[in-house]
């Protein structure tokens, strides 16, 4: 059994996890986000208010699941049938059902940037920490090379799947979710090619079957049904499936996380010293949730890598080391007691920094303005009536109408959008105003909404631009301009918008629409944001 340090750690931690559950849904949540609030700087309070709420759904997810095994709902008998379920047929489908037709891999960076960086993450971690236990050596117990390379195993590998999954979801949505799959195919190879050589003294055969999992293959399944442009042809019965068992997911390997937590504190069997655990408490706390984090940040900052990717390390930079090490380290003839002890302390502290790390990281880089509203359907702002100077714009146009665009199967805007990417329009566009913001164009209505219109892609141009001839061209007349502003999820967000638009026409009497050219902007800076100006009168 683990020593009487652990064990009074343990039920400290877990008394103080349940009472700051229990505060979070009384209050405290506010009081929590109003501090980081201030310490991320430009974050708003309602922003860190639902990190905080996330990230205690999440632990007390957990805190179930350990509540669930205590009581002994959750059998230990029954962890590898759920296990063994969840790897080769619940997350394949979540994976599936996210990375198909995901647009963010349109972008060739968003499929090899991601694993690399995975990699890198785990690699650079555990040389740090490797550095880090060996110089310290006796003085803060690392006297043998177990206990050296367990530390490194552990503060290298941090927690990559189940706990920043709903976490990204809920936060930045789809898109994010989708490269930190890709991301963590990196982690895994860095796992069983620098952990396994750490905690054995080298490469175990057939290492590459474990990156070669389940999980692994759906995504390279997903990715060439996206390449080769397939999945509008995956049935609709095949979706509804994966869709059903991609929401057990989640929930089903947080609670056997939470469980498998409960035993690592209260049941895990170790032999070894009887040092004190402090020292390793205080230094996994340091450079898991302290030195790394501001380093991988620091590193997402400088380096040029898309905004999707920075979600992912605004996430994955504030994560506590991951339960699966101390397995590793057992298997291997590791020191478990180093391992767990990085795990529990870096867990229960995680607790509080989370929130903080992932609430700076989201500041230090600029993403703001990509974090989901947590109510979508209120999602549009407004209206504001502001003067629009006049504008001319170039791209690609395609005619059709609402009535087309409600079925999927006569739909011409995605196609447009389609398009627009594979024949890489921008490089076409002429001295583009700006560069960062992409215009849609809704001109030459037939009559009114139920009409038929063009609708043209592209960027804005100065007034004497030579637009080649293979692209199209439309005027914004000046005027007064109707601005309605919609957030949340893309590109679900952009019709809800426009439902609201139609709404506010059918109840309000205030303005006449003039259906002579209205208009969307699309800013890089605010992918999960859309502003519509509408004509008016």
């Amino acid at each position: 059994m683990i020593d009487d340090h652990d064990t009074q750690l343990g039920v400290t931690i877990c008394g103080f996890v349940h009472r700051t559950v229990s505060s979070v849904k009384g209050g405290l949540s506010l009081i929590v986000a109003s501090v980081v609030s201030d310490y991320a700087g430009t974050m708003s309070l309602m922003q860190v208010i639902t990190i905080v709420s996330i990230t205690a759904a999440v632990f007390t997810v957990m805190g179930i699941g350990a509540a669930a095994r205590s009581l002994n709902w959750l059998s230990r008998e029954a962890d590898a049938g759920i296990l063994k379920l969840s790897i080769r047929v619940l997350m394949p489908c979540f994976i599936f059902e996210k990375v198909v037709g995901n647009p963010v891999f349109n972008k060739a960076s968003n499929v090899y940037m991601p694993p690399v960086w995975g990699f890198l993450a785990v690699a650079v971690g555990c040389l740090i920490a490797y550095s880090y236990a060996r110089g310290s050596g006796t003085r803060l117990g690392f006297n043998t090379s177990d206990k050296i390379h367990s530390f490194a195993i552990c503060i290298g590998i941090f927690n990559y799947g189940f706990i920043p999954i709903p976490l990204i979801s809920e936060i930045f949505g789809e898109r994010a979710l989708g490269v930190l799959f890709l991301h963590n195919v990196g982690v895994e190879l860095g796992i069983w090619t620098i952990g396994v050589s750490l905690a054995s003294g080298g490469l175990t055969k057939g290492w590459w079957k474990n990156v070669l999992n389940p999980p692994s293959i759906t995504i390279v399944i997903s990715l060439i049904i996206n390449g080769m442009a397939w999945d509008k042809l995956v049935p609709e019965f095949i979706s509804q499936i994966t869709g059903i068992l991609a929401d057990a997911a989640i929930p089903v390997m947080m609670l056997l996380i939470g469980a498998t937590f409960y035993d690592q504190i209260f049941h895990a069997k170790v032999e070894g010293d009887r040092s004190s655990p402090w020292p390793v408490y205080i230094s996994a706390v340091m450079l898991r949730l302290l030195a790394l984090p501001i380093l991988f940040l620091l590193a997402a900052l400088c380096l040029p890598i898309s905004v999707e990717l920075k979600q992912v390390v605004a996430i994955q930079a504030a994560m506590p080391a991951a339960v699966f090490p101390v397995v590793l380290t057992k298997h291997y003839g590791g020191d478990a007691r180093t391992a767990l002890r990085v795990v529990i302390a870096t867990t229960v502290v995680g607790f509080v920094t989370i929130p903080l790390w992932i609430s700076t990281g989201i500041s230090w880089l600029g993403l703001e303005n990509t974090v989901l509203e947590q109510t979508p359907k209120e999602a549009t702002v407004g209206p504001k009536l502001e003067p629009v100077e006049a504008m001319r714009i170039a791209g690609i146009s395609v005619r059709t109408s609402n009535r087309k665009e409600m079925a999927p199967e006569t739909g011409q805007i995605p196609l447009l959008y389609q398009k627009y990417e594979a024949d890489q329009i921008d490089q076409l566009i002429p001295s583009p105003v700006n560069t960062k913001q992409r215009i849609a164009v809704y001109a030459d209505y037939e009559s009114d909404q139920s009409g038929k219109f063009t609708i043209l892609l592209g960027r804005q141009v100065p007034a004497d631009a030579e637009i080649p001839d293979q692209l199209d061209k439309v005027r914004i007349h000046r005027g007064n301009y109707l601005h309605f502003t919609g957030e949340g999820e893309m590109p679900a967000v952009v019709p809800q918008t426009w439902e609201k638009i139609w709404n506010y026409f059918a109840e309000s009497t205030s303005h006449t629409r003039t259906y002579e050219a209205d208009f969307e902007i699309y800013d890089e800076a605010s992918p999960n944001r859309v502003d519509i100006f509408i004509a008016v009168e």
